[in-house]
């Protein structure tokens, strides 16, 4: 600080000199440009003649001279003095005396210990600030002085205040932003014009009117609320709306603190943000870190986030998505609620917000290229009259979320989540075809852009494209939600018809695709952890289990549907626990969809089925009253673990692998699920697949036309040692 007020005192002495109780004379004529120059004498017989009636005004001055006296005492500034001018040095009046005091002269002094340091006003350099003419009153030259010293405090006060900055930074505190953003945004990366709301932000909806509507059950009219908004970036809405959104999805609607700091303690022994050196997990595309408008400290805090967030869901094994996520909260909340929210996100059923296995990744964007092709009419065939390859076009649509939520400004982005947030996972993929029906348009009316396509390619072109995007944020979702017959069961539809395509493509080896099963290109699969349970869950089945092995329980895990691979399987119900009855099976077990049932005879046979329908529906009636014989889907499968290692699936889908239509196959071959009072059974046609009876004692298999299977154990009728149900969590 002692250079600061050294460089201030060259630059604004007058204006130092006053802050430090010292009156100079700037009317000296030595020194001032608009003034004659006097010579020692006349300097001489000016100070005696005003002498007198300085003593007669001593009194009337003396709080000045107090002021002067108490405001000098400043070791650093007299070390400056001393060093500068060690021959002009001299002691005139010792202030502590009162004599002298009486008699205290202001000209050219400076209070260094309480003794008057006499400095000439030919020791400073000229100020910057032009000095009253000649004529000017004594109001005025003081006006002037009061003048520079509020310059001088401002000046000061800026010092500080980033000396402040820098130790708030070195102290792990961060600067405050103005709301609705968050300490972690760096204000200088948000452009003015986006920093400025509307001024009918003010009438805009707030969290209480939509959940007025949910309350009402009005949700339509909430999505229409939420749609048609128009919260601008620097909306104060947006910070309590996000989180109530979330909070709305999760079954715990208490957002606590705890378990995150707790978790960071754990994970970093420490909670101070500049100790944390966070490690991505696995499950992040390094590739796509999108931070947007962090500071340093918020991509530090970001990353804490992401990995406590891997630290409380190990099944999460690859959701790129999830960086740029995290980041675009972090604008607006603080890491607690951040993590909160994500939590509820990663941990909504059947991916309804973040995909996250890349099989589902993949069925996801190969799902988007298929809606694409479908409602964006003349879209692939415009392309490639203008040279583009179907190679090309794979590429950009494996980018369809980079489009969104690294390549379109933040402003469009925030409104995009505002709706994501509320609907789910289909808002992006209404948004990503949106933005390829707008490229197509713009690259029909722009041949430039057309010419270039060829060798840009569709990625590196639709990216630009929303980099500068000239579409108001309205518009893009407007044109999002405008798309017609672009339903969630559709998208669920084909989402789920493709990761069962690539699944069998995988377990299979198929190339075809049958009847109803979107034609999808030939799958190069990468290599991952997916297909895994977690480590803990392993340990843990292995504990409690008796009738699988690890080895066991990944062959089985290699079988699942490809969504359920992301669910981590639990325990619901043991003969050697709850008991051998049917009713104790039923009143564990069938409000559980999906099941898996394992079996293990007294001859140490390992077997069993996957149920992809709740037993509660046995009680299902039909249209005249009587309760459905049997139930469940073409998910179902029988499996054979001891003696032999075997999965037999529904023949249905052998029949579409062959290219046969499914008309093609018998009622006898969908006998899936069947249950009663006396017993329950998986297959059926000529034989049952598995039946268990009454008491879960004695059962019997066979081979039968749902699932072609041959019995599986060497005896067809068997006796029970145990069974096992395991249920697959947040389903």
């Amino acid at each position: 600080m002692m250079l600061t007020y050294d460089l201030i005192a060259d630059v604004y002495p007058a204006a130092f000199a006053a802050t430090r109780g010292v009156a100079c004379r700037h009317d000296e004529g030595k020194n001032h440009p608009h003034r004659s120059r006097l010579t020692k004498r006349q300097q001489n017989q000016s100070g005696n003649q005003h002498h007198s009636r300085r003593q007669q005004k001593s009194k009337s001055q003396s709080p000045l001279r107090q002021y002067t006296e108490d405001s000098c005492d400043t070791p650093g500034y007299t070390d400056s003095v001393q060093h500068r001018y060690p021959e002009e040095q001299e002691i005139l009046y010792d202030t502590s005396n009162n004599n002298d005091r009486n008699r205290l002269d202001l000209n050219n002094l400076k209070i260094v210990n309480g003794k008057s340091v006499h400095v000439p006003v030919s020791a400073y350099p000229k100020s910057f600030i032009q000095w009253p003419v000649d004529g000017s009153t004594k109001n005025k030259r003081i006006a002037e002085v009061k003048k520079q010293v509020k310059l001088l405090g401002e000046l000061i006060k800026m010092t500080v205040g980033g000396g402040q900055h820098d130790e708030s930074l070195a102290d792990d505190k961060t600067p405050s932003n103005p709301p609705p953003f968050s300490d972690h945004v760096d204000m200088s990366r948000i452009p003015a014009y986006a920093l400025v709301h509307s001024a009918e932000d003010g009438s805009q909806p707030k969290w209480d009117d939509i959940k007025e509507l949910i309350n009402a059950g009005k949700m339509k009219e909430a999505k229409i609320m939420v749609r048609e908004a128009d919260w601008s970036l620097a909306s104060p809405v947006r910070e309590e709306l996000w989180k109530e959104m979330c909070r709305h999805h999760s079954t715990e609607k208490d957002f606590s603190d705890y378990y995150y700091w707790d978790t960071v303690k754990q994970i970093y022994g420490t909670t101070e943000l500049s100790e944390c050196h966070a490690q991505l997990p696995a499950f992040i595309d390094t590739h796509h870190t999108v931070s947007h408008c962090l500071s340093p400290r918020g991509v530090s805090a970001c990353e804490r986030v992401i990995s406590v967030i891997a630290f409380s869901h190990p099944a999460i094994t690859y959701a790129p998505s999830l960086y740029s996520l995290t980041s675009v909260l972090l604008h607006y909340m603080d890491e607690t609620d951040v993590y909160n929210c994500m939590s509820v996100l990663v941990s909504g059923a059947q991916n309804k917000f973040i995909t996250q296995t890349k099989v589902s990744h993949e069925a996801t964007w190969r799902a988007a290229m298929i809606l694409a092709r479908k409602h964006i009419r003349g879209s692939f065939s415009t392309l490639s009259k203008f040279g583009v390859t179907q190679e090309q076009i794979e590429e950009g649509f494996q980018n369809w979320l980079w489009w969104i939520l690294a390549s379109l400004p933040l402003t469009h982005l925030v409104r995009v989540l505002d709706c994501f947030l509320f609907e789910g996972a289909k808002v992006l993929l209404r948004t990503a075809l949106a933005i390829f029906h707008l490229f197509v348009k713009a690259v029909m009316n722009d041949s430039s852009m057309a010419a270039s396509l060829p060798s840009r390619g569709l990625k590196e072109a639709i990216c630009r494209f929303c980099q500068n995007i000239q579409v108001p944020t309205q518009k893009l979702l407007k044109t999002a939600f405008g798309i017609r017959g672009f339903s969630k069961s559709e998208i669920t539809k084909v989402i789920v018809q493709t990761e069962m395509f690539l699944k069998s493509q995988r377990s299979m080896g198929g190339t075809g695709s049958g009847s109803g099963v979107p034609e999808v290109p030939t799958l190069t699969r990468s290599v991952s952890l997916e297909g895994l349970p977690t480590s803990e869950t392993q340990a843990d089945i292995q504990m409690m289990s008796h009738t699988l092995t690890i080895k066991e329980l990944l062959t089985l895990w290699s079988w699942l549907p490809v969504r359920m691979t992301m669910h981590q399987p639990s325990l619901i119900y043991t003969t050697e626990e709850h008991g051998c009855s049917l009713t104790t099976f039923f009143q564990r077990v069938e409000k559980h969809e999906p099941t898996l049932i394992c079996i293990r005879t007294v001859k140490d046979h390992v077997f069993g089925a996957y149920c992809s329908t709740a037993w509660e529906q046995r009680n299902l009636k039909d249209e005249f009253g009587n309760r459905q014989t049997y139930f469940g889907t073409g998910e179902c499968f029988l499996f054979s673990l001891r003696p032999t290692v075997a999965k037999y699936q529904w023949v249905g889908i052998s029949k579409q692998q062959q290219n046969s239509e499914l008309s093609s196959v018998e009622h006898s071959s969908e006998l899936f699920m069947h249950a009663d009072s006396y017993m329950i059974t998986i297959g059926g046609g000529n034989g049952q697949g598995i039946m268990l009876d009454q008491e879960l004692r004695f059962g019997k298999t066979e081979k039968c036309n749902t699932f072609d299977n041959p019995p599986l154990t060497p005896d067809v009728d068997f006796e029970v040692k145990v069974i096992e149900v395991y249920s697959f969590a947040n389903v």
